[in-house]
């Protein structure tokens, strides 16, 4: 079953979700035979996709959730007997939705995946069970990715289908009709490396050409019961619901007379909720409705129970936790009405609210109100350090005005700013921050990482001009930062640059309280990072290591990085010491009578800083580690090169002398960039070392082209990296 035009894909999953995965494949392929492989005893289904490539489908790993740990010994000797005999192209996990994040889960994909496969090989995922998606199977993936990710669950490719047969609803048989056709599309890619950086084919937007899918009006009303339709811009009906690639969920919770309804108001732009002229509670029960404020995205606003010393507040909170569950809530708003009852709302929320979503959900304070402040913003300014708001879990903030029939002009001018505050919280799916899968290998990424509380938030904040709390940026003891967190920065005044996007990667504290947050625990976060950033071509630009004059750094926390791109990978590394507001003005970094590992980083080629708290010095240092991109390109370029010379096929077919050569052509050009570097001054010599950059960038590239296509994933993946670095 090898072979030039064979293709191998490894199946994990439970042996129920696998069969019903091979269900869809023959329905697809009704020629598919199945057979066992008389060597390992394995059940594999050969498929002939009638474009000249052949896919074996091996039933490799079978385990049951809740009944094993790991995976059984005997399918792991079948994964490993593949590797070594066959090869495996894809390993393709199949699961049902509801257990995507489970430790169950999470346990096999570590042992399979990260361990076995040492996440070498292109992994997929197949998400099955979502018929009651509502039309909008791909949803479950936009709600869930970061998550998963968060978990060290990253894939290449995704499917969200259904595996049933028939069904009498029409819409609910288009999806079966789209399952199919999604399950075709996967088994024929035939080179993943195009798919790495872009989040995949398999989606709704790629498949479904006519712009959604068509849903009956009594499937509407049966999963969208309860919720009314706003006005909209441009107005929106029923039909055209599940054509929407993304569903977002907001819930509006706070204390009555907060301005719940009126913010559902301001969003919406028209006149929906029942307003009160008083603190009387009109919202009795929990409403839904629906709003496209923005094309091709569908919101749900949720207007629950406002509470008070005659309600209380465990029935908002059954309200909140019901739609956690069924809906998943994307945005949740607390509201509060600035003066003297906002402590006590604030207690109530974290002691009832904030158990419930716990740190997954995306969560902004509105305090509304605020019509008569010259400066709206400076409420959260004068009040965010009061002790009451330390443990309260927050991304964002927004200090508004809802006195829409105000005929004053500045009330007028106040509620227009505050319209366009709330519309941003809400069309924004992440606030500030970017999914992993939105990285691309054109990239510059910086990793920030330091103890906690050494400011690595502050600077992201003061970097890129958005509010603290967005940012992440702590006001207690106890860490705000609790996952890794991407964000943009683009700066036009210096950078000469300017053209690559610069992603911050921000990261959890070492040193901190938290159990969950181990050192251990956050290293191997980032080595799930750093793997999967590498299988996507793209490069870590450099390392902020933060750290105060009496907290050195320490040189295990950069080993995941060390593991990825060797002892080279200290040259990107710079050691930024924060300064106290009173020590802005000093030239040097600060002595520290505990050097620690600083010396020692150092004498390895690692940089020192001193970072002053303003704006301008954060673009200076940005733009220091940015300035030669080209160079960790070309060491990456240099690592592939020398994983494809280890790899090369049968010596006879001439491939050991091309891969001496390209060994020799990759170091020519790291060489050539680093003296480009050194001789940046001189404009006529660093100009001529581009030219033969240039020169070797084409020899490299005739040598590939030798050796035709679909050779090896890894000579694709160096064509690649020749054709965008």
């Amino acid at each position: 079953m090898t072979g030039q035009s064979t293709r191998n894909v490894a199946l994990v999953g439970s042996k129920e979700v696998i069969e019903s995965f091979i269900g869809v494949v023959s329905r697809t392929w009704p020629n598919s035979k199945t057979q066992v492989d008389q060597t390992s005893k394995a059940i594999c289904h050969v498929v002939e996709t009638g474009s000249g490539t052949q896919v074996v489908l091996w039933e490799a790993i079978h385990w049951r959730i809740g009944k094993v740990s790991k995976p059984m010994t005997q399918d792991m000797r079948v994964l490993r007997r593949m590797r070594s005999s066959c090869g495996i192209d894809l390993v393709l996990f199949c699961i049902t939705a509801r257990i995507s994040q489970s430790e169950d889960f999470v346990r096999c994909y570590d042992e399979v995946y990260a361990k076995e496969c040492q996440r070498k090989i292109p992994v997929a995922l197949v998400a099955t069970g979502l018929e009651w998606a509502g039309g909008n199977m791909h949803g479950w993936w936009e709600k869930n990715k970061d998550s998963m990710f968060h978990l060290g669950l990253a894939f290449d490719v995704h499917a969200c289908i259904t595996t049933l047969r028939s069904h009498d609803n029409p819409c609910i048989q288009e999806q079966i009709n789209i399952s199919q056709t999604r399950v075709e599309a996967l088994l024929q890619i035939q080179d993943l490396t195009q798919q790495l950086s872009h989040d995949p084919i398999c989606s709704d937007q790629s498949l479904e050409h006519s712009g959604g899918i068509p849903c009956v009006p009594e499937m509407i009303s049966g999963i969208y019961e309860g919720l009314q339709v706003l006005h909209s811009h441009p107005p929106i009906s029923l039909t055209r619901i599940t054509a929407s690639l993304q569903t977002r969920t907001v819930v509006i919770v706070g204390g009555s007379g907060a301005g719940k309804s009126s913010i559902i108001n301001a969003i919406a732009g028209e006149m929906r909720a029942e307003i009160s002229s008083d603190a009387d509670t009109c919202a009795r029960e929990c409403q839904g409705f629906l709003a496209e404020l923005k094309p091709g995205i569908i919101t749900e606003l949720w207007d629950t129970t406002g509470w008070d010393e005659s309600l209380v507040i465990e029935k908002v909170a059954r309200h909140v936790q019901r739609l956690v569950k069924t809906r998943g809530v994307d945005l949740l708003l607390f509201c509060v009405r600035a003066g003297d009852r906002v402590k006590s709302h604030v207690e109530r929320f974290k002691r009832k609210i904030q158990p419930i979503y716990g740190k997954e959900t995306t969560v902004a304070l509105v305090v509304t109100g605020l019509e008569d402040e010259n400066d709206m913003d400076a409420w959260w300014r004068n009040n965010k350090g009061d002790p009451v708001f330390y443990e309260l879990l927050m991304d964002a903030h927004a200090c508004v005005t809802t006195a829409a029939r105000s005929t004053n002009p500045l009330h007028q001018e106040r509620f227009r700013q505050s319209l366009h505050r709330l519309r941003e919280l809400v069309h924004r799916p992440n606030l500030s921050s970017l999914s992993f899968y939105e990285l691309t290998h054109e990239c510059a990424v910086i990793f920030l990482i330091g103890s906690t509380g050494c400011g690595k938030s502050q600077f992201i904040s003061t970097l890129i001009g958005i509010p603290e709390d967005e940012a992440g940026v702590g006001y207690g003891l106890k860490p705000r930062t609790h996952r890794f967190k991407a964000f943009k920065f683009s700066d036009s005044n210096k950078s000469s640059n300017s053209e690559t996007p610069v992603i911050l990667v921000d990261t959890p504290g070492f040193d901190n309280s938290d159990p969950k947050l181990t050192d251990e625990n956050i290293c191997n976060s980032m080595s799930v990072w750093l793997h999967e950033m590498y299988k996507r071509d793209i490069t870590v630009a450099g390392i902020l290591y933060l750290h105060h004059a009496t907290g050195p750094p320490v040189t295990a926390h950069l080993l995941p990085f060390v593991e990825i791109y060797g002892e080279s990978v200290y040259s990107r590394v710079s050691l930024v010491a924060t300064m106290q507001d009173d020590d802005v003005d000093h030239q040097e970094v600060p002595n520290s009578s505990h050097p620690g590992d600083l010396d020692q980083l150092v004498s390895k080629g690692a940089k020192t800083f001193v970072y002053k708290n303003t704006p301008e010095s954060a673009r200076e240092l940005c733009w220091y580690v940015t300035k030669d991109t080209d160079i960790p390109r070309a060491e990456h370029l240099k690592r592939l090169v020398s994983e494809l010379s280890q790899e090369l096929p049968n010596p006879a077919e001439g491939w050991n002398a091309d891969g001496a050569d390209l060994e020799r052509l990759a170091n020519e050009h790291l060489e050539l960039l680093r003296r480009i570097r050194e001789r940046s001054t001189n404009d006529e010599e660093a100009a001529e070392f581009l030219e033969q950059c240039r020169l070797v960038r084409r020899q490299m590239a005739d040598v590939l082209a030798q050796r035709g296509q679909g050779t090896s994933r890894l000579v694709e993946r160096v064509k690649c990296c020749l054709r965008t670095y």
